[in-house]
């Protein structure tokens, strides 16, 4: 004879004094409990992935070039995630710097986006596009992303 009581959630054996246990009772009650733990262990909806998991754990990266001068540059990003998001710019230098003599404006610092940013940065999937102006671009503005020498900071986020 099995339990004469089962538990609400799985119908599990519960037995009084006057029960006699038997193996297969306990048998069974192992498949149920196999059965709930095994369902609970493969919901998705419930439990996440390494690599969700990798993902909350590690929102950005920071990566570091030094320019080179040209006038534009690919600039591979090794996040291992595709950014959505980030900020550029030259470590030491201001976000901008004005030549009031020259009338001209020399940008150091940019925001970039897969949707877009400032002019002169392009993100897509792992790659980010940057530009160095030589001549003013919108009548007096240098964009500044890639100047030969200078160190730059990328922070990308997902």
């Amino acid at each position: 004879m099995s339990s004469t009581n089962k538990t609400d959630n799985l119908g599990l054996n519960q037995w009084v004094g006057t029960d006699r246990p038997k193996m297969q009772d306990f048998n069974q009650d192992n498949l149920l409990i196999d059965s709930a733990v095994s369902q609970h262990i493969a919901d998705s909806g419930v439990h996440v992935t390494g690599v969700d998991k990798a993902a909350w754990n590690k929102p950005y990266h920071i990566q570091v070039y030094t320019g080179n001068g040209s006038s534009t540059r690919s600039i591979d990003i090794e996040s291992g995630f595709t950014p959505r998001w980030g900020i550029v710019f030259a470590a030491n230098y201001p976000p901008g710097l004005s030549d009031f003599t020259n009338k001209s404006h020399y940008n150091y610092f940019g925001f970039v986006s897969t949707q877009g940013g400032n002019p002169g940065l392009t993100l897509n999937g792992t790659t980010l596009k940057v530009t160095q102006s030589s001549t003013p671009v919108n009548v007096s503005e240098y964009r500044n992303y890639n100047t030969n020498g200078v160190g730059y900071v990328v922070i990308l986020f997902r």
